[in-house]
């Protein structure tokens, strides 16, 4: 069996990931500075666009804490008023 059978698991995961890259990362090609530039644009591009994303999810936990209190509170009134 030659080298080239053998792939490796991290190998699979850039290839789910980015067939492109997995194929020019496999031919042992080197990107232009234009296409390094481009990623690294795209990198910095994904990075701004992700921390927006986390914001909303943490308003909905703490609406979801809230609800939870509001039931809560509910829950020992009918308790104390029923007692």
């Amino acid at each position: 069996m030659s080298k080239r059978e053998v792939i490796r698991a991290s190998e699979i995961g850039d290839w789910c990931f980015c067939r492109r890259a997995w194929y020019l990362t496999n031919r042992k090609t080197q990107p232009s500075l234009l296409q390094i530039e481009r990623r690294q644009a795209g990198t910095a591009y994904h990075e701004r666009h992700g921390s927006g994303i986390v914001q909303p999810t943490r308003e909905i936990s703490t609406e979801k804490l809230v609800l939870l209190l509001l039931l809560l509170a509910v829950a020992c009134w009918l308790t104390l008023r029923a007692g």
